[in-house]
């Protein structure tokens, strides 16, 4: 195999190269096929700038939330929960995986870096600055469980009835998986001290509840215009609350927590983050 060729390093162990090289072409595309091209074509010329910022903002949440996730599966306070850890991290990085395919079609797309390539993993994300370290404690990692990893099924949620059919086919069949880290994270909210919790859950509020952007949004809002999701910022935020309330309730946390005002000038639209 010559050094240009893709999946290059990563098969040394193989002897069958022809066999190989029609693995890598068939499991990791490099080129946009025509396929990619025609579903985003589909999209109206105006949606189509938001509809790569969310994918691709899914993406990495996803994605970072994985790598996160697999850090404790040997780190765990008991091996129950950390056999859970590895099933969440990889429904989370198999959730990423599918998501990042849909870029290819897009003009915007031509300056990421392929996820065949090497040295992918160590590209810049825009996943939420709560993902940006490792998680200190397992109360962290409980709190991501149940507010970041909940903002982003309940983003999913908006678009089970998307009339764009890659993001309603894989928002329906996620929402099926995210159930269960749903128990798991509501179960250890029930167990862990409050004051731990209530720290840990306090540092991912703000990126989690600020992700689906301002009332003005340029990415969620115009298309919920548009009919590809269902709700607006405003009421995403509004569901993800509903949804957190009843558990937090249980602690006696929604004060303290369904209070806090976000911090709307750290909020940076471009890359869907905020600021430090």
């Amino acid at each position: 195999m010559s050094k240009s060729s893709p999946g290059a390093g990563l098969f040394e162990t193989a002897t069958d190269q022809e066999a190989v090289q029609r693995a890598v072409a068939a499991a990791a595309p490099t080129t946009v096929e025509r396929a990619d091209l025609t579903v985003v074509q589909a999209l109206a010329a105006e949606v189509r700038p938001p509809m790569f910022a969310l994918l691709s903002s899914l993406a990495d949440n996803k994605y970072v939330l994985g790598r996160r996730y697999a850090e404790w599966c040997t780190g765990a306070p008991m091996l129950e929960s950390a056999v859970a850890a590895a099933a969440m991290a990889q429904d989370e990085l198999g959730h990423a995986r599918s998501f990042y395919p849909l870029l290819r079609g897009f003009p915007a797309a031509r300056d990421l870096v392929p996820m065949e390539e090497k040295a992918w993993q160590q590209r810049t994300t825009s996943a939420m600055r709560c993902l940006d370290e490792s998680f200190k404690s397992w109360p962290d990692f409980v709190a991501a469980n149940l507010v970041v990893d909940s903002a982003l099924t309940t983003l999913l949620a908006s678009a089970v009835e998307s009339p764009y059919e890659p993001l309603r086919q894989r928002a329906r069949k996620i929402q099926q998986e995210e159930s269960a880290h749903w128990v798991h994270a509501a179960g250890w909210t029930r167990r862990l001290p409050a004051s731990a919790l209530l720290e840990a859950i306090a540092r991912v509020w703000d990126d989690a509840f600020a992700w689906f952007g301002a009332a003005d949004e340029p990415v969620l809002l115009p298309l919920h215009s548009a009919g590809l999701l269902a709700d607006t910022p405003d009421r995403l935020r509004h569901h993800l609350s509903a949804r957190l309330k009843p558990v937090l309730a249980e602690r006696s946390l929604t004060e303290p927590l369904l209070a806090r005002e976000l911090p709307w000038p750290k909020w940076d639209p471009t890359t869907r983050r905020l600021r430090a």
